[in-house]
């Protein structure tokens, strides 16, 4: 089960713009900040949608990175 350390070094391991505002037995409760537009909402989660959702924004960062990289290869820039 996930403790509160866990919690937050899965946000600060994965970049996720978000903190923790308090965290129950099941459920964690977080601001989530959007990157584009800077608002902060409040979110409720269980601990299976927060583990569901670090995996989304990790799999989404990560093939962001892949579509972009022969860009960046080409002008010298490893990726």
């Amino acid at each position: 089960m996930l403790g509160e350390r866990e919690v937050i070094q899965l946000i600060e391991d994965n970049e996720y713009p978000a903190r923790v505002i308090e965290i129950g037995l099941v459920w964690i409760e977080l601001e989530i900040t959007d990157l584009k537009t800077k608002v902060v909402r409040r979110e409720r989660l269980s601990k299976s949608a927060f583990a569901d959702l670090i995996l989304d924004w990790r799999e989404r960062r990560t093939r962001s990175v892949r579509e972009i990289a022969p860009a960046l290869r080409k002008i010298g820039i490893a990726a």
